[in-house]
């Protein structure tokens, strides 16, 4: 008959076989405990005027059956110097079995130092396996990932340009324009936009103009006005369109990084009438003296055109002439010309022009109705008014009916 002494020892030795299996079968799964799978992301958020926003996303999946068990994480992230910029710990915790797990944290980084490389970002921590409650096993965990803030800073969006021009007062010397540029930074920092250089071309490309404008920083998602005001050259005039371009440079300094966006735009005026640059309330005054004296076959006169110029605008009067015509049964016929030649209307002054003609007896003459002479003299001087080196003119007629009766020379 057994005892139960035999019994007992049996029972502890099929125990302890027992247990010898399973913490054989517990050490070879050990020893295949796969590492996990670890995937570290590093984005930069956002670059403002005082700092940078970084945001780290850690994935692990436990490929393993056995819970996994995380702890100690840190991120520390360096520049290419060795000074540490980022300094965070994140929370632990379990991740089951054959499962993915994401931890993420934004950290801040003061603009210090120079930034302008690469920003080396290491999480750390331990990685352990509780099996059963019997065994754990850690194992340490070490990511690096390299992360480019030049390449970050390639997505600064560029200012919007808005260019506003109006065609100003007409001088000896040139045009007036004055321009308006409404710049718009769409970005979190502040940026400086300097050289603005404004050209004035016409529409077969010749340049007539040309000056800058100061520049100015452009508070973030803000935008500034910048007024500017020059001349060009008065052949613009002769233009039908003006194309008005403007270049400058945008600039940021961040992070240690000097970053430049050329800018540009541009912008096509219509030239207005010569009519329409002239002030409507200072009109040119133009006034015609006659003094006849008897010649030889008919009346002789010596003109003067007296002509008050009370604008800034150095006009050019070319092709004067004054035309006479005798006008019989409400008919014109020409009789003779005085020419006056060509030549400046002085800007705030009185300009005066002098010719003379003849008024043959002969070319008065007309049969026609009752009578040899015309029952008038028509008088009506004719000039082109324009600018110097300008091709467009404003055409000037201005006549009056003479009593042919009072055409008597002086004695």
């Amino acid at each position: 008959m057994v005892t139960k002494k035999k019994i007992f020892a049996i029972v502890l030795v099929v125990l302890f076989l027992i247990n010898i299996s399973a913490a054989a079968l517990i050490f070879i799964d050990i020893q295949v405990l796969a590492f996990p799978n670890t995937t570290l992301r590093v984005d930069i958020v956002e670059i403002n005027t005082d700092e940078i926003i970084i945001h780290h996303d850690i994935q692990l999946y436990n490929p393993n059956s056995f819970e996994m068990i995380l702890q100690d994480f840190h991120i520390v992230a360096r520049t290419t110097d060795g000074e540490e910029v980022t300094n965070m710990t994140i929370d632990g915790g379990s991740i089951p079995g054959q499962t993915n797990q994401s931890y993420a944290a934004d950290d801040r980084i003061i603009m210090k130092g120079d930034l302008s490389d690469l920003l080396s970002t290491t999480i750390t921590g331990i990685v352990g396996f509780n099996i059963f409650g019997i065994i754990t096993k850690t194992i340490p965990l070490e990511v690096t990932v390299l992360t480019s803030l030049k390449e970050a800073l390639s997505k600064i969006a560029v200012p919007d340009i808005t260019i506003r021009a109006e065609i100003g007062e007409i001088t000896r010397y040139g045009v007036n324009l004055t321009t308006e540029v409404e710049v718009h930074n769409p970005n979190p920092f502040d940026m400086m936009v300097n050289n603005f250089q404004v050209t004035i071309t016409t529409e077969n490309g010749s340049s007539v103009g040309h000056f800058d404008i100061p520049g100015s920083t452009i508070p973030a998602e803000s935008t500034t006005t910048a007024t500017g005001a020059g001349s060009i050259l008065l052949t613009a005039l002769n233009a039908k369109t003006l194309y008005i371009t403007l270049t400058a440079d945008a600039g940021a300094h961040l992070a240690g990084i000097n970053k430049a966006l050329p800018i540009t735009a541009r912008i096509e005026i219509l030239m207005p009438n010569l009519e329409e640059l002239v002030p409507p309330d200072k009109p040119l005054e133009l006034s015609l003296d006659i003094d006849l004296s008897r010649v030889r076959g008919g009346l002789k006169g010596d003109m003067t055109l007296e002509v008050i110029n009370p604008t800034k605008i150095p006009f050019i009067a070319t092709d004067l002439v004054v035309k006479y015509y005798g006008v019989k049964n409400h008919q014109k016929y020409l009789v003779a010309e005085g020419p006056f030649g060509f030549g400046e209307l002085v800007p705030e002054a009185t300009t005066y022009f002098h010719g003379e003609m003849i008024l043959y007896y002969s070319k008065l003459l007309n049969f026609s109705g009752k009578g040899f002479f015309p029952d008038m003299v028509f008088a009506q001087l004719w000039a082109k008014i324009s600018l110097p080196d300008v091709s467009i003119y404003i055409p000037v007629a201005i006549g009056s009916y003479i009593d042919f009766h009072l055409l008597k020379p002086n004695q």
